[in-house]
């Protein structure tokens, strides 16, 4: 048999029919057999005719035909396209939602900058330029330069003498001997 407290703690949900059957046939042989039980039953079904009556009551004298009339014409009225996307972007404008976008936009922009590196090419053969770097040294009014080219992996390297400005940097005369 079932603790008198467990059953007050039931008897709104057993009145209003929330109960699966077995709990519910426990709590209605209990309540016929306690007395106790059975006043605050009594109690809450007075309790439930008396709410019953006044939000009836109350609710008949509301118009509810132009009400349901407006709910229907909003549901079935069909926004601008703009209004519609504000409402849908609306949540995204939210503070919380701003400190997160800042970093993603960031790191968005890095992954897109860096993807060059990792896969060459990826820009479906749009010519970005073709860099090449020269290195050059200068020694003597000898020079050597060295260009290398990374798309077509090529490299040339000039052995050549300088004969505008010889030896600026030294002051030295250069040497007639053509071996470096």
């Amino acid at each position: 048999m079932m603790d008198c407290k467990a059953i007050e703690s039931s008897l709104g949900a057993w009145l209003d029919g929330e109960l699966d059957h077995s709990e519910a046939e426990r709590v209605r042989i209990h309540a016929q057999e306690c007395p106790s039980c059975l006043g605050e039953k009594e109690r809450l079904e007075r309790l439930q005719a008396s709410l019953k009556g006044v939000l009836e009551g109350g609710a008949s004298g509301l118009a509810f035909e132009p009400f349901w009339d407006g709910v229907r014409q909003r549901i079935l009225e069909r926004k601008p396209w703009h209004a519609r996307l504000w409402d849908w972007a609306r949540p995204a404008f939210y503070p919380q939602r701003l400190a997160w976008a800042i970093p993603l936009v960031i790191v968005f922009l890095l992954g897109i900058l860096s993807l060059e590196q990792f896969f060459p090419g990826w820009r479906w053969g749009l010519n970005r330029g073709n860099v090449a770097a020269v290195d050059s040294i200068d020694g003597h009014g000898f020079n050597v330069a060295v260009f290398r080219e990374s798309k077509t992996k090529t490299t040339v390297i000039w052995l050549f003498e300088d004969q505008e400005d010889e030896n600026e940097s030294s002051g030295e005369s250069a040497s007639t001997d053509s071996s470096f």
